[in-house]
């Protein structure tokens, strides 16, 4: 039985090709972001704090930095993604260093609730699909309200609404209810970090029988997507810290030649093909753009000087211009009130829901009946169509 968690449901929703890397290839991230690298040292930082506190052990501020800065430097890497090229890897550093900070600060002593578990870790069942999560912390207060805390360190702090209808969280609800009977009053917790910010939300049990059918649902779309190989990429604002750009189809060029220098990335091919198109496609726009010029000015001198011909040097050209009856657009007044003739008079389904091309064959052919036909014309409109139809003159046409 395949297992299943926030984090996996989340990452093929945001891109299917990633799922298939992470999840099914077994491939390693090729490189890590800063934004995650911050998010585990801090996390870290204070797993360490609680656990200590757990012994009756209390950290200080400055021995909690220390442990911080120990870790950052320990797991750097030189490969580590930077994406917001304004900021370099200290000043990632020492906002970590304030969220650690700012958060010491605003709960010293630690005394808001018992604290039952660290990096809690459950399992539940849902219609045969197993799920599983790990609770930062969790809490009981005296009230002996459960509190399931979790801690962000996302540069974006989001509305209410968004909080009241987060999956993770309210997972981590149903897995703790599926631990323990007594669990009968559960707040969900955040701590987003960058903002000193905690805000709460909680879920009813429709709520919850909702999610569980939505995880269901998800998850019976991503087994039929195994069954078919079918796992494309799916481009979002995300791509940028992504960490398999080397072999994504839809990124693994750009990551290839964003750092030549520039002489090679002008000479490499992929970039001078995509130059190329873009080139003569702009030189396509601005020969179109001419053509319509000279349509224009040959409709105006052909019906100027009466003429359906025109002679060029080694061609000619004819030039026809016709009124067609035609089916009124949806925007204008006659239309809505043919769409009620065609229903009243039965011949909807004849017409596809009223599609131009097949109103206008009835009308052509004899499958419906005189009056039927008249009646449907009144609410036709006059449409002028203009043609031309090049052709070459024979040789001996030729001077």
């Amino acid at each position: 039985m395949p297992t299943y968690s926030h984090s996996r449901l989340e990452t093929y929703q945001n891109c299917p090709l990633q799922f298939k890397y992470i999840y099914i290839e077994r491939k390693e991230r090729l490189k890590e972001t800063i934004e995650a690298f911050l998010g585990s040292r801090v996390h870290e930082t204070l797993e360490k704090l609680y656990r200590d506190l757990k012994f009756t052990k209390e950290n200080s501020l400055a021995e909690l930095l220390e442990h911080y800065n120990s870790t950052w430097e320990k797991n750097w890497l030189d490969s580590i993604i930077v994406v917001k090229k304004d900021y370099t890897p200290d000043h990632y550093k020492k906002l970590g260093e304030k969220c650690i900070a700012d958060y010491y600060h605003h709960y010293h002593p630690f005394d808001q609730g018992r604290t039952l578990g660290l990096e809690e870790k459950f399992f539940i069942d849902l219609d045969g699909h197993r799920i599983q999560g790990v609770i930062d912390r969790l809490v009981q207060r005296d009230d002996r309200t459960y509190e399931i805390h979790d801690y962000k360190t996302s540069a974006h702090l989001p509305d209410q609404s968004t909080l009241d209808k987060d999956r993770q969280l309210a997972l981590y609800q149903l897995g703790l209810q599926n631990r323990w009977k007594d669990v009968k009053e559960v707040e969900l917790v955040w701590h987003f970090l960058v903002f000193d910010k905690e805000l709460r939300s909680s879920r009813s049990k429709q709520q919850l029988d909702q999610l569980k059918g939505e995880i269901i649902e998800l998850i019976n779309e991503i087994e039929k997507a195994k069954k078919e190989d079918d796992f494309p990429a799916k481009e979002s604002s995300l791509c940028d810290w992504c960490g398999f750009g080397e072999l994504c189809p839809n990124l693994k060029h750009e990551r290839r030649v964003e750092d030549l220098p520039k002489e090679e990335f002008l000479a490499e091919d992929g970039v001078q093909l995509a130059n190329k198109y873009i080139e003569l496609s702009e030189r396509k726009r601005e020969t179109e753009a001419d053509l319509d010029m000279i349509k224009e000015a040959i409709y105006s001198y052909t019906l100027k000087e009466n003429l359906e011909v025109l002679r060029g040097s080694d061609h000619k050209l004819r030039i026809k211009i016709e009124q067609k009856e035609d089916v009124p657009n949806k925007d204008q007044k006659e239309r809505a009130k043919l769409d009620e003739l065609i229903r009243r008079i039965g011949k909807w389904d004849e017409v596809s829901e009223l599609d131009r091309h097949a109103l206008l064959r009835k009308l052509e052919s004899k499958e419906w009946d005189q009056r039927t036909v008249e009646e449907t014309k009144k609410y036709l409109i006059t449409k002028e169509e203009r043609r031309i139809y090049p052709s070459k003159l024979r040789p001996e046409d030729l001077k």
